[in-house]
């Protein structure tokens, strides 16, 4: 959900994503975007100039399988050696 004051402007789910096909070195940037932006008229860095007073997630179960799981946290291991 998108809120902005307190008002609900728009929500949207994300059915499915792939899992681990994400590249590892992409944030979750807010107020300041350095690697992708959201499409190719943003220039790069592209800093958001207002104020964000509050961001909340609310992250739903896994839908992960045991199998991607084990290699998620095995790519984490990886990438912090």
């Amino acid at each position: 959900m998108l809120s902005v004051d307190g008002k609900e402007l728009d929500k949207k789910t994300i059915k499915h994503t792939i899992p681990l096909m994400m590249s590892i070195d992409e944030t979750f940037d807010v107020g300041l975007d350095t690697r992708t932006g959201v499409d190719n008229s943003y220039e790069l860095p592209f800093r958001f100039t207002g104020k964000i007073d509050k961001l909340t997630f609310e992250l739903g179960p896994s839908q992960l399988s045991e199998v991607e799981e084990k290699a998620a946290a095995a790519a984490l291991a990886t990438a912090h050696d």
